[in-house]
C-alpha cells in the first residue's frame, strides 16, 4: 500500500535510500534532517517525492490538526 515516509534522523544517505527505495510503497519522504544527494537522485530515480529540514513543529501542528 502506497505511504508517505517520515524520517526524525540528521541524515538519510544513500545506503537508506536504496532501503526506502526497496520497499517499493513509499511514495514521498518527509525528513527534519537533511538528505544527501545521492539519496536525493536515489528517490528522483524511484519518483520517489522528497522534503528534507521540516521543522518538527510543523509535525506537531498536523497532528494537533488531525486530532480536533
Amino acid at each position: 500500500m502506497p505511504h508517505i515516509e517520515i524520517k526524525t534522523r540528521k541524515l538519510i544517505d544513500s545506503t537508506l535510500a536504496q532501503k526506502m527505495v526497496d520497499k517499493g510503497t513509499i511514495v514521498s519522504i518527509l525528513t527534519t534532517g537533511k538528505i544527501t544527494k545521492p539519496a536525493k537522485d536515489l528517490f528522483d530515480h524511484a519518483g520517489i517525492a522528497w522534503a528534507e529540514n521540516i521543522p518538527e513543529r510543523e509535525f506537531m501542528e498536523i497532528e494537533a490538526q488531525e486530532e480536533g
